[in-house]
């Protein structure tokens, strides 16, 4: 027992050597990019304008769980691009549907993406979008969404093109409209193509920030999806360890089951003890002195000769 102990904690120092050194690799890997979450501060991160809408009294929370789970006092609901997102968790046709509802019912969907696919898209009604570079847009349409905001500054990759159908224009370029608003069912929906002019980076920018108030308060209570990157508030802790440390685990748990079926099931061919009925030495020795306490010739040393028979049989019981 005290060396299957030894190798058995042999094998597990060394199997959490193991994790340990994919651990320190996952650790040393290159940062993840910046997203657009409200947990990332990094330059793409919406970690800033989060802080300033609570500051600002606005009602927003963040969401962290599957659409279906919406909490209905919620009538704003923004979903951000989550293309370039390393724990993504994109939005299905079943998500679709239920954003249309959201809106048809009277909520409000600010969508902000840069790829918008028209009627394959999960935000219900909106247009297409095209890559043509930027760098700001002014304001088109004079409302609410627009009230104190002349223009506004940031990276643009992707427009509405003028000829597009969907919605009021907000913001536009030369060469095309960068946000746009438009009616569903008793909802709306704002299409905005440009993430970054709302990251931490770009929300310096005093238009940049008056239009994502405008387009987010006063609409009733306010959530940001952080479902939709991989944020989960029912997460557990095996989910959030990296892959690398995951599969650790896994060699660790093998190592040792494989070393208790070592220890405890035999490979070998059982070992057949010897029938009852076969004779060897001792039989033989034990024979001989009854034959010669038979006799009538008897000599000196007979008692040895059984007293030594007797032995051998005992140490050979013992044994």
């Amino acid at each position: 027992m005290t060396k299957l102990r030894s190798e058995l904690v042999v094998v597990i120092v060394g199997a959490l050597l193991l994790a340990l050194l994919a651990y320190g690799n996952e650790a040393t890997k290159k940062a993840p990019p910046s997203v657009y979450s409200t947990f990332d501060t990094g330059p793409n991160g919406y970690r800033a304008l989060y802080e300033v809408l609570r500051t600002a009294g606005v009602p927003v929370r963040r969401f962290e769980r599957v659409l279906g789970l919406l909490d209905p006092s919620i009538r704003t609901l923004i979903v951000t691009g989550y293309e370039n997102d390393p724990f993504a968790k994109p939005l299905d046709e079943h998500d679709a549907a239920r954003l249309r509802r959201f809106v048809e019912s009277g909520g409000r969907l600010v969508a902000i993406d840069a790829e918008f696919a028209g009627s394959d898209d999960v935000a219900p009604g909106v247009g297409t979008t095209v890559q043509n570079a930027g760098t700001g847009a002014i304001v088109l349409a004079r409302t609410a969404y627009t009230q104190g905001v002349t223009r506004v500054r940031g990276s643009i990759g992707w427009i509405f093109p003028f000829a597009e159908p969907h919605g009021i224009p907000l913001l536009a370029n030369a060469h095309g409209m960068v946000a746009v608003a438009y009616r569903v069912g008793h909802g709306e929906v704002i299409a905005i193509t440009a993430p970054a002019l709302f990251g931490n980076a770009q929300l310096r920018n005093a238009g940049n920030l008056r239009f994502a108030y405008n387009a987010i308060a006063g609409h009733g209570p306010a959530a940001f999806d952080e479902y939709v990157h991989g944020y989960d508030d029912n997460v557990s802790l095996w989910s959030v360890l990296p892959s690398e440390v995951r599969a650790a685990v896994w060699i660790v748990l093998a190592i040792v089951v494989l070393a208790l079926i070592g220890a405890n099931v035999p490979f070998a061919p059982p070992h057949l003890a010897a029938p009852a009925d076969e004779r060897d030495s001792s039989n033989y020795i034990t024979a001989i002195a009854r034959l010669l306490r038979r006799s009538r010739r008897r000599p000196p040393d007979e008692d040895v000769v059984w007293q030594a028979a007797i032995d051998f049989q005992r140490r050979k019981e013992h044994a």
